[in-house]
C-alpha cells in the first residue's frame, strides 16, 4: 500500500525556525487585493452622493465596484495558494536565504503589476484590471501544479501526474474562477436590465447625449459663413430659466439661416451631479430636450468647479462636425449675436482666428490646494488668454485645440485655452466689447447677467432695447468703469484694480518692478470730466477742464503744435506744408497751434476747406486764467515768467516744453513740432508712444537710455491725458527751486529720458512703447542736410523710409537758414504728401486735382510675424491707401469764402473688392453721392477709408485694378491703379 499523499498545502511544510518568516510572506502577498477590497468599496459607498471630478468622470456604478471586490478576493486567493506553494517548494531546493530573495523579488512584480493594471485602465474601470490579474494568477497557478505535481516535492517522477494534476487545476483554478465569472455575469446582466431608456438616461444623467453628426449638419450646411455656438450650461433651477431666457431673447436676435449665414446652437450640461439634482431635475431637462432638441449632455463632471474640462470636451464633441467658426459663451451672458454675425459675415472663412476680451502678462490661476503670493515674480505670468465670457475661435484653431494627447488643466477655463495655444504662437484678438463684469456700454455684444452682481434688469429689458431701437444700455446701471473703455464721469476707475489696458492686446496687470524706484508707480492721475456747462476756451472743442475727444475714442484725433517767434522772421512755407502733411494723412485731424504770436486767421487758407485748425493763445495771464499748471511750485514758476526769459537763453525753448506737458496731461493727444512731415498716418489709434534718437555727444552719454546712447525726443509723441509722467517731469524741471536757466535741453529731451530710465519696465508694461529711431527720425540734426540736397535717389529713400517710419524731422534750428531743394528727399516728399493750398493765394493751375498712386503693391508677408502694439502702429496694412498710396484731392486755393462742392464718388475693382472701412465687407463697386456742400476735408476723409480686398480664391494671379472716379465741383478725374501682390519677408 503507497503512502498516504501528503496534502499540496500543508503550510506545516518548512522548517521550525523560518515559520514566523514564512507567514509574513504569506501576509504580504494578500496586500494587493485588501487594497483593492478598500478601494472599491470606498468607492461603492460614495457613488451615490459624489460630485465626479472632471478628470475622473462617473462612468462606474456602486454594482461595478462589487464586481470588481470579488475578483480581488479570487486574486487574494490564488496569489496566496501559489505564494504558499512556492515557499513549500523552493525552502525545499535552496537555502534559505536564496529562497528569501527569490519570494521577494516575484512578490515586488506583483505588486508593481497590479498598480500597473489598476493605472491602466483607470478608476472608473474596477472590473477589467482585476479580471487581468487573476487570468495571469489561474496561468501561474496551473504551470504550478503541473510542473510541481509532475516532479514532485523531492524532484522524483511522479507516477500520476496527469490526474492529480487535473484534479487540483478543477478544486483551484476553474471551480473559483467559474464561480466569480458566473457571479459576475449574474450581477451585470441584472444592472443592465435596470438600466434606464435612452432618452431617460439622458435626462436623469446616466448617459451621454450627444447628437450624431448627421443631426448637427442640417443646420448648418449650406452657407458662406457656418457657425457654430456652444453655451455652457448647468443641472441647476436657475439654469433651466437661463436657458429658457436665452431663448427668448439673445438667441432671437440672431439673423435667420440663409446662403450668407448659418448657425446652431447647444446647451452643453454635465452629468447629474447628484441623485437629489437627478430627482428633482430630471423629468424637466427630458421634457426640454423634447420640445427644444438642443441640450448636448457630456459624460463629464457637471460641477462649477469642472466647468474647464466640460468646456473641453464640448470642443471635442464640436471637432465631429464642419463649421466655420466656434462660439462660446455661458447660460449668464446676453450676447448680441446680430452683430456677432455681422461680424464674421464681414470678416469670412479665416485661419488662426481667436477674439475675445484679451488677457496679457497676467499672474497663473492656480488651484484649490496651491499657495500664490501676491505679486510673486517667481510665478512668472502666463500666456495670453481670453474671457471665458464669450469667445470665437476658426476651425483650425477647434482642431489645435483638441488633437489627441496629454494635456494640463488649472481651474481656468479661459487660461487653459492660452496655455494649449501658446505653443503655436497664436495671439487672441481683443474685442473690449466683451465684459464680464457688472457694467455696461451701448456697443457690447456681451453682457454678464452673473447672480452675484445682483442685477436689477434682465435679458428682456436688454433684448427690449434692441427691438425698439434704443441705446442697448437704456435703463440699465452705467455708473461703473467698464475696463478700457473711457472712465469719464464714472466710478470704479479698472486702474484703480491694478489694471491697465491696451487697445491691440487688452488687458494686462499694472506690476511693480524690483528696478523702478519705489514700490510703486502711480501712472495716472484722476483727470475732470466736461462740465455741465463748460467753460469753452474753443467753442464746442475744448473747456477748462477737458475737450470733447479727450475721453472718447477718438483721442487721438487732438493734435498739439507751439508757435512762440514772430512769423515774419521765422515762418516759412515748409511749416504751411508740415501742417498740410498732417490733413493728407488724417483729415479728420484736430489741430490746435499754441501761439502767442500767430494772429486768429492765420490759417484761413485750411479752415475755408473745412479742416480742423485753431490757434489758442497763449500768455502768463492766459497760463494762470486757464489753471494750466501742476502745483503751487509750477504755478510760481509761471508768475516769474519775466525773470526767466531775461536769465535764459533758452526760455523760449523751456516754455514750449513747459506748454506741451500740460496740454498732453489735461487733454490727450498727440504733440508734433512744425518742422515734422508726416509722411505715413500712424497704423492705429490708441497706442501712446514717444520717439527715440541716437546722440553721438559725450556729455549726453550719462543720462541716456541704454549702451547704445538712445534718448527720447519729445518733438513728436502721443499719449492719453493724465499721465503721471507728465505732472512729474514738469514738477522736477519747472519749478524755482529746480529749474535751471542754462540747460538746454533739462525741461525736454534729458527730462524725459532720465524719468523713464528709472521706471521703463514699469511704463513699457503699460502702455508707453518707445518708437526706434527711424520711426520719427529717420535722421538726426547732424544728418538732415544732405535731405535738403538734390539727390538722384531721393524718390528711393522717400519710399525707403515710408516703408518703415511715419515722419521726418527737419531740425529748424538746424535747416532754417537753408532752402529745400527741388529733388532732395525733403522736397520730394512735400511734392508727393501735399494739399498746395498755402498763402499766398494763387489759383492751382486747373483747380483741384486727384492724387493717388501709380502702381499698388499689395504686401503679402512670407512668414506670419508676431503682433505688438508697435507693429500696429508702425506697419503698413496691406490693401489700405496709407502713406506712398494714399488717395486725395489737392489744390484749389481762394481768397475767401468757406468753399464747399458737390461731390461724389465711383469705385470699381476688377478682380478683388473694395471697402470704405477697416472692417466692413468689400464690394466689386462702391457708389457715393456725399452731397452738395461738401468741402475738401469731407471729401479727402472719405477716400482715406478706402481699403483693397483681394479676392479669397487660391487661383488669383496676383493683379488686378482699381479705378476711383471723383466729382468734386467742376473736377472730375479718375485713377486706375493696376495691382500687384509682392510678398515680402518681415524685417
Amino acid at each position: 500500500m503507497p503512502p498516504p499523499h501528503q496534502p499540496m498545502y500543508f503550510v506545516q511544510d518548512v522548517p521550525v525556525r523560518y515559520k514566523h518568516l514564512s507567514n509574513t510572506l504569506r501576509v504580504l502577498c494578500l496586500f494587493p487585493a485588501v487594497w483593492g477590497v478598500y478601494n472599491h468599496l470606498a468607492e461603492a459607498n460614495s457613488i451615490d452622493n459624489r460630485q465626479a471630478r472632471a478628470l475622473d468622470p462617473m462612468k462606474s456604478s456602486a454594482l461595478d465596484n462589487y464586481v470588481g471586490i470579488l475578483w480581488c478576493l479570487l486574486a487574494g486567493l490564488w496569489t496566496y495558494w501559489l505564494t504558499n506553494s512556492l515557499i513549500r517548494r523552493w525552502f525545499i531546493h535552496y537555502e534559505p536565504w536564496p529562497a528569501m530573495i527569490r519570494l521577494l523579488t516575484l512578490g515586488t512584480i506583483f505588486w508593481f503589476s497590479v498598480m500597473y493594471f489598476v493605472s491602466y485602465f483607470g478608476a472608473n474601470e474596477p472590473i477589467w484590471p482585476w479580471m487581468v490579474i487573476c487570468a495571469i494568477l489561474a496561468v501561474a497557478q496551473t504551470i504550478q501544479i503541473l510542473h510541481f505535481r509532475a516532479r514532485g516535492l523531492s524532484g522524483i517522477e511522479s507516477k500520476k501526474p496527469r490526474r492529480d494534476g487535473k484534479s487540483l487545476i478543477y478544486r483551484t483554478v476553474l471551480i473559483p474562477g467559474g464561480i466569480i465569472t458566473f457571479m459576475t455575469m449574474v450581477m451585470l446582466l441584472h444592472q443592465n436590465n435596470m438600466r434606464p431608456s435612452s432618452a431617460e438616461a439622458i435626462a436623469t444623467g446616466g448617459a451621454t447625449g450627444v447628437m450624431p453628426t448627421s443631426d448637427a449638419k442640417l443646420f448648418i450646411q449650406a452657407a458662406q459663413i457656418q457657425v457654430l455656438i456652444i453655451i455652457l450650461s448647468s443641472w441647476t433651477p436657475k439654469a433651466l430659466q437661463r436657458r429658457q431666457e436665452i431663448r427668448d431673447t439673445t438667441l432671437r436676435l440672431a439673423p435667420p439661416n440663409s446662403s450668407k449665414f448659418a448657425y446652431t446652437y447647444k446647451f452643453v450640461l454635465g452629468e447629474a451631479p447628484s441623485n437629489h439634482a437627478k430627482n428633482s431635475l430630471g423629468v424637466k431637462i427630458n421634457q426640454e430636450m423634447q420640445n427644444y432638441k438642443d441640450l448636448l449632455l457630456l459624460p463629464v463632471s457637471d460641477s462649477a468647479k469642472d466647468q474647464d474640462y466640460k468646456s473641453f470636451k464640448a470642443l471635442e464633441w464640436s471637432n465631429k462636425f464642419k463649421f466655420d467658426f466656434l462660439c462660446k459663451t455661458e447660460d449668464d451672458v446676453f450676447v448680441r449675436w446680430d452683430t456677432v454675425a455681422q461680424d464674421l459675415i464681414e470678416l469670412g472663412p479665416s485661419q488662426n482666428f481667436w477674439r475675445g476680451f484679451a488677457f496679457w502678462a497676467m499672474e497663473p490661476i492656480g488651484s484649490d490646494d496651491a499657495v500664490i503670493d501676491n505679486r510673486d515674480a517667481r510665478r512668472g505670468i502666463d500666456p495670453p488668454f481670453v474671457s471665458s465670457t464669450l469667445y470665437t475661435l476658426s476651425r483650425d484653431v477647434v482642431i489645435l485645440l483638441t488633437y489627441p494627447g496629454p494635456r494640463v488643466f488649472t481651474k481656468n477655463e479661459a487660461q487653459n485655452i492660452g496655455n494649449w495655444l501658446y505653443s503655436f504662437d497664436l495671439k487672441p484678438v481683443h474685442d473690449r466689447r466683451i465684459q464680464q463684469w457688472d457694467v455696461c456700454e451701448n456697443d457690447m455684444i456681451a453682457k454678464r447677467f452673473s447672480d452675484s452682481f445682483k442685477p436689477i434688469e434682465s435679458m428682456g429689458d436688454m433684448y427690449k432695447n434692441v427691438q425698439e431701437g434704443r441705446p442697448l444700455c437704456t435703463g440699465f446701471r452705467q455708473e461703473r468703469c467698464a475696463p478700457c473703455y473711457s472712465c469719464s464721469n464714472r466710478l470704479g476707475h479698472w486702474r484703480d484694480r491694478g489694471l491697465s489696458c491696451d487697445s491691440s492686446q487688452g488687458i494686462s496687470l499694472i506690476r511693480s518692478d524690483s528696478n523702478d524706484l519705489g514700490s510703486t508707480v502711480n501712472l495716472r492721475d484722476t483727470m475732470p470730466g466736461l462740465a455741465a456747462k463748460p467753460k469753452w476756451i474753443i467753442p464746442g472743442v475744448l473747456s477748462d477742464t477737458s475737450s470733447i475727444y479727450s475721453d472718447t475714442d477718438e483721442w487721438t484725433r487732438l493734435h498739439w503744435a507751439i508757435w512762440t517767434t514772430d512769423p515774419a522772421k521765422t515762418w516759412k512755407q515748409r511749416h504751411y506744408q508740415a501742417v498740410e502733411t498732417v490733413f493728407v494723412h488724417n483729415p479728420n485731424a484736430v489741430l490746435i497751434v499754441l501761439s502767442n504770436t500767430l494772429p486768429s486767421n492765420f490759417f484761413s487758407a485750411y479752415t475755408r476747406q473745412g479742416y480742423q485748425i485753431h490757434i489758442m493763445a497763449v500768455s502768463k495771464e492766459l497760463l494762470l486764467h486757464r489753471k494750466w499748471f501742476f502745483s503751487a511750485e509750477t504755478e510760481e514758476w509761471i508768475r516769474r515768467w519775466e525773470e526767466w526769459s531775461k536769465k535764459s537763453p533758452y526760455f523760449p525753448i523751456h516754455l514750449a516744453d513747459y506748454i506741451r506737458l500740460v496740454a498732453i496731461y489735461k487733454y490727450g493727444g498727440l504733440y508734433m513740432d512744425m518742422d515734422a512731415l508726416w509722411i505715413r498716418a500712424p497704423g492705429d489709434s490708441t497706442t501712446e508712444f514717444i520717439g527715440s534718437d541716437i546722440s553721438d555727444t559725450e556729455s549726453d552719454h550719462a543720462w541716456s537710455l541704454d549702451a547704445n546712447n538712445t534718448y527720447l525726443a519729445n518733438g513728436v509723441m502721443r499719449f492719453r491725458r493724465g499721465r503721471t509722467m507728465f505732472r512729474e517731469i514738469a514738477e522736477n524741471s519747472f519749478t524755482p527751486a529746480k529749474y535751471d536757466p542754462k540747460c538746454f535741453n533739462c525741461g525736454g529731451p534729458k527730462a524725459f529720458t532720465t524719468y523713464v530710465k528709472t521706471r521703463r519696465s514699469l511704463l513699457e508694461t503699460n502702455g508707453l512703447h518707445i518708437l526706434p529711431r527711424e520711426a520719427l527720425y529717420p535722421y538726426n540734426w547732424k544728418e538732415i542736410m544732405p535731405a535738403l540736397k538734390k539727390s538722384d535717389r531721393a524718390e528711393d529713400d522717400v519710399l525707403r523710409i515710408e516703408e518703415h517710419g511715419l515722419s521726418i524731422h527737419l531740425y529748424g534750428k538746424v535747416t532754417s537758414g537753408s532752402d529745400i531743394e527741388e529733388g532732395s528727399v525733403v522736397g520730394a516728399a512735400l511734392k508727393i504728401w501735399g494739399l498746395d493750398l498755402s498763402p499766398p493765394f494763387q489759383s492751382s493751375p486747373g483747380g483741384p486735382r486727384l492724387q493717388g498712386p501709380k502702381i499698388m503693391y499689395y504686401q503679402v508677408s512670407s512668414t506670419p510675424s508676431e503682433s505688438d502694439a508697435r507693429s500696429t502702429l508702425l506697419d503698413k496694412v496691406p490693401g489700405s491707401f496709407k502713406g506712398i498710396d494714399t488717395v486725395f484731392v489737392r489744390g484749389g486755393r481762394s481768397a475767401d469764402g468757406f468753399i464747399t462742392k458737390k461731390a461724389s464718388i465711383l469705385i470699381t475693382v476688377k478682380v478683388g473688392a473694395i471697402a470704405m472701412d477697416t472692417l466692413g465687407a468689400g464690394t466689386k463697386r462702391i457708389q457715393m453721392d456725399l452731397g452738395q456742400s461738401i468741402t475738401m476735408a469731407q471729401l479727402n476723409l472719405a477716400l482715406s477709408r478706402l481699403r483693397y480686398i483681394p479676392p479669397t480664391s487660391a487661383g488669383w494671379d496676383g493683379a488686378d485694378n482699381i479705378k476711383i472716379q471723383v466729382e468734386f465741383g467742376l473736377m472730375r478725374e479718375q485713377l486706375d491703379i493696376p495691382v500687384i501682390r509682392r510678398t515680402t519677408r518681415p524685417a
